[in-house]
């Protein structure tokens, strides 16, 4: 079971850093940032991935390594040995407990660290990188409200050609066109200085403007426009057990924040015992499936999707508390886990699996294909 885990953890885990990967992008095209600050916030963001990827590893871990010992005929041996079937349920204890304390241990305390330096790096890049955020001859949108489009940006935060839409008025907006300007970089803000140029305004009708010539006309963006948060601000995905129930208790029950804090913490437990689920699961389909290895890839992606769309539900409906989120954070494990019980059972008394045609003819179908 170790190498089907070991793959499908390797496997998962790389799609969604690279998902990850392309939304960091933006930051390496138009902030400068370089690669290694880029992978810094990947391994800041590894363990939020792990937390997801370790209990569909341990359920593809411990179908495939059984459906390999039904596929080289083991299992029939030790029916035919009298060796019950129960002596599974140690090897795959193992696995699914050791991945579930581990799991356990990144929601409790690596993955608060983790998504907290994430968001610190985040800030410190925004806050000591704003004037490489303009980029020569690029229409420039990540600030709220605004266009920037610079012809030359020179060393020192100087620019040479500058055109800016500024619409954060409301039923205003501002074109300025300057020979030249300059990145100043404050505390809290950056301040666009520009030089000799002339300022549009044009009402939310259209149908009046007004043309003023400058000769210094500063613009100035607040850092806290942008994505980031200062260090010392918490969002409840950075927050430890004890930190939530302070947060918890301070938000009073009823409020949405309320709601959010409970769900994040009921989930630092959810998520691990989900591992075990994965293989209480796991040795039923994978004693009696006789699709082969397509056939266990399509039945655990079936499971996953379950599992996540439950969790994913209740998360949506207890945000505005319409159904109690200490119940519904616990209903994927709870259903899934009695699910897996009852077929267990069915398995040791050697009854036959629902539906397992179904999975086998589809399991042949995607074989033959491949």
């Amino acid at each position: 079971m170790l190498v089907p885990f070991g793959v499908s953890l390797v496997v998962f885990t790389f799609l969604l850093v690279m998902a990850k990967v392309i939304e960091l992008t933006e930051l390496v095209l138009t902030r400068g940032v370089g690669l290694g600050v880029v992978g810094r916030l990947l391994g800041y963001g590894l363990p939020y991935f792990l937390v997801f990827t370790i209990p569909m590893a341990t359920l593809l871990g411990v179908l495939l390594g059984l459906l390999r010992l039904s596929a080289d005929n083991e299992i029939l041996a030790m029916r035919a040995a009298g060796i019950r079937l129960s002596v599974l349920l140690r090897p795959v204890g193992i696995l699914s407990g050791t991945s579930a304390v581990v799991c356990f241990v990144l929601a409790m305390w690596v993955m608060p660290w983790g998504n907290h330096m994430f968001e610190v790096q985040i800030y410190q890049i925004l806050k000591g990188h704003a004037a490489l955020a303009i980029r020569e001859r690029v229409f420039v949108d990540s600030i709220p409200g605004m266009v920037i489009y610079v012809n030359r940006v020179e060393p020192g935060g100087r620019l040479g050609g500058v055109f800016i839409v500024d619409e954060r008025q409301p039923g205003r907006r501002y074109s300025v066109v300057a020979r030249k300007g300059r990145i100043i970089q404050g505390k809290n803000r950056v301040l666009i200085r520009l030089y000799e140029g002339t300022i549009t305004a044009v009402d939310k009708a259209l149908k009046t403007a007004r043309a003023v010539e400058f000769g210094t006309y500063d613009i100035a963006v607040k850092l806290a426009q942008s994505p980031g948060r200062p260090p010392g601000k918490r969002h409840e995905k950075e927050m430890y057990a004890s930190e939530l129930l302070a947060a918890m208790a301070k938000a009073g029950p009823g409020t949405r924040r309320y709601y959010l804090l409970q769900m994040e913490l009921l989930k630092k437990f959810t998520v691990p015992l989900g591992c075990l689920v994965m293989g209480l699961l796991g040795i039923p389909l994978g004693v009696q499936l006789r699709g082969g290895r397509w056939g266990g890839v399509i039945l655990a992606l079936g499971v996953f999707m379950a599992y996540y769309l439950m969790l994913s539900a209740a998360w949506s409906f207890g945000e505005d508390g319409s159904y109690p989120p200490i119940i519904g954070m616990w209903v994927p494990d709870i259903v899934l886990g009695a699910i897996g019980w009852w077929l267990l059972r069915r398995t040791l008394r050697e009854q036959g699996l629902p539906l397992s045609g179904v999975v086998e003819r589809l399991a042949e179908v995607v074989g033959r294909r491949k």
